[in-house]
C-alpha cells in the first residue's frame, strides 16, 4: 500500500488535529492515495496515537490500517517517522503503546540505523514496562544526561511522551543522593542543559526530590544558594514571577524554598548596599530584622532597590533571565532610598535606608502595599494610611517589637 503513497504533497489537506484524521480516514474507506504524500501519513498517525486521539474509536481503524503497514512496508521513510510516533505518544499504561511496541518489535531489523544505534543502547526500547527505567538507568551512568543521550542517539533527550516517564525514574534514582553537590548540579543540569530549552513536564517532581533532603535540616549556605539562584533562575520566583512547576511542588517543601529564598535576598540587599549606597544607615536594622528572620517570624520578604541599586543588582542576574524574571522590585521615587518589605503575620512592615521611618501597616487594609510589586515611590508609601511609623531613634528595637508581634 505504501508505494502508492507519492513524496511530495500534491494535496492540501484541512489543518486541524480532526480535520487531518477523518481525511485520512476517508483515504483508507475509498481506498484512494492518489496525491496524498506520505509526510501527511505520518502526520495522521501523530494525531491518531497521541493521548488526545487515541482512545477514539472513531479512528481505530487509522491504528488498525497503520499497524498493518509496520508489518508489510519497507519504506524506512515510513517505518522511522513511527518509531518517533511511538516515542513522543508512549505511555506505559496506554493499550494503543503496546500495540504500536509490538508492532515496531516485530520489524525492528527494518528501522534505519539511526535508530538502531539506539536500540543497541536500550534493547528493551519497544517494552513499554521496561524502557523507562532502562534509559533511567542510563542516565544515572552519565556525567550529563542530556548530552549522554544524544551520545546515544536520541536527538531529543527532553521530547515528550517515554522521555517524560524516564525523566520520573530518573527523578526516583538520583532522589537518595540530593544531599551530594555532584548530584544536585547533575538533575539541575538534566533541567536546563546548557543552550538548551528548559524542561517543563516533571520538573515539580524534580524541585521535590532537591528539596525533600532539606525538610528538617537547613542545607549548608552553599547549597541552599546553588539550590534558590538555579530554581528561580529556571521556574522564577514561587511569589514574584510564579512558574506553573511551582503549583506541583508540595506548599511544605515550598515553604521551607521560601524561607531560603527570603535569607538569600536578605544578604543580597545588604550586599548591594554595601555597593551603591555608602552610609546608608542600617547596620543596626540589619542586626534586628536579621534576628527576625532567623528566627522564623518573618512569614514573606521583598527587596526594592534604588536606580541605582537596581542595575546593579540585575547585573548579577544571570544574563538570560534579566528581561523574564522578577527577582527583586525597584524604587522610583527618592534617589537615594531602598526598601525592604516584609510580611510578619498580619502586618506588613517597610524599612528603608537613610532617614526612612520604619513603616507597619494592616495587612489586609485597603491600600496597604503589597509584597512582590515591580515598582514602588516611597512618597506614595508615606501617604498610605499605616497602623505605626517611627525613626530609628533610641530604643526603636523595643517598639518595633511590640508593634509588629502584638
Amino acid at each position: 500500500m505504501l508505494d502508492r503513497f507519492d513524496d511530495l504533497p500534491t494535496i492540501t489537506p484541512e489543518r486541524s488535529p480532526i480535520g487531518i484524521l477523518r481525511e485520512m480516514l476517508r483515504h483508507i474507506q475509498t481506498n484512494n492515495w492518489h496525491g496524498v504524500p506520505l509526510s501527511f501519513v505520518i502526520q495522521s498517525a501523530g494525531f491518531a496515537f497521541s493521548p488526545e486521539f487515541r482512545d477514539n474509536s472513531e479512528f481505530a481503524s487509522i491504528r488498525s490500517f497503520l499497524l498493518k503497514e509496520l508489518d508489510a512496508s519497507t519504506r524506512s521513510g515510513f517505518i522511522n517517522p513511527m518509531v518517533r510516533v511511538y516515542m513522543e505518544s508512549f505511555d506505559p499504561a496506554a493499550r494503543q503503546t503496546h500495540e504500536l511496541a509490538a508492532a515496531l518489535q516485530r520489524n525492528r531489523a527494518r528501522i534505519g540505523p539511526h535508530w538502531q544505534d539506539l536500540i543497541s543502547h536500550i534493547p528493551d526500547l519497544f517494552d513499554p514496562r521496561t524502557a523507562p527505567e532502562t534509559i533511567a538507568a542510563q542516565m544515572d551512568t552519565m556525567d550529563d544526561p542530556w548530552h549522554g543521550l544524544r551520545a546515544m542517539g536520541l536527538r531529543q533527550p527532553h521530547a515528550p511522551g517515554l522521555m517524560d516517564f524516564a525523566h520520573l525514574a530518573f527523578v526516583r534514582r538520583i532522589a537518595p543522593r540530593l544531599r551530594q553537590k555532584r548530584e544536585i548540579n547533575r538533575l539541575l543540569d538534566w533541567l536546563r542543559p546548557d543552550g538548551q530549552a528548559l524542561r517543563q513536564t516533571g520538573a515539580g517532581a524534580a524541585i521535590n526530590a532537591l528539596l525533600v533532603p532539606w525538610r528538617q535540616k537547613r542545607p549548608p549556605k552553599e547549597i541552599a544558594s546553588l539550590l534558590t539562584d538555579h530554581l528561580t533562575e529556571f521556574y522564577g520566583h514561587p511569589k514574584a514571577s510564579r512558574h506553573p512547576v511551582w503549583n506541583e511542588v508540595d506548599p511544605e517543601l515550598e515553604k521551607t524554598f521560601l524561607l531560603w529564598l527570603m535569607r538569600a535576598d536578605f544578604r543580597f540587599l545588604f550586599q548591594i548596599l554595601a555597593e551603591v549606597e555608602h552610609g546608608h544607615m542600617w547596620s543596626d536594622r540589619e542586626e534586628f530584622w536579621e534576628t527576625m528572620l532567623e528566627q522564623e517570624s518573618v512569614d514573606e520578604l521583598w527587596v526594592a532597590f534604588n536606580e541605582e541599586g537596581y542595575h546593579t543588582a540585575l547585573e548579577k542576574l544571570p544574563s538570560n533571565t534579566r528581561e523574564d524574571s522578577l527577582r527583586f522590585g525597584r524604587q522610583t521615587g527618592e534617589k537615594d532610598k531602598s526598601l525592604l518589605l516584609m510580611r510578619i503575620g498580619k502586618k506588613i512592615v517597610i524599612e528603608g535606608t537613610y532617614n526612612f521611618k520604619l513603616h507597619i501597616f494592616d495587612a489586609d487594609a485597603p491600600g496597604t502595599p503589597q509584597l512582590y510589586k515591580a515598582r514602588y515611590d516611597v512618597a506614595d508609601i508615606r501617604r498610605r494610611s499605616c497602623l505605626d511609623s517611627f525613626a530609628h531613634l533610641g530604643d526603636w528595637q523595643s517598639r518595633a517589637h511590640r508593634s509588629v508581634l502584638s
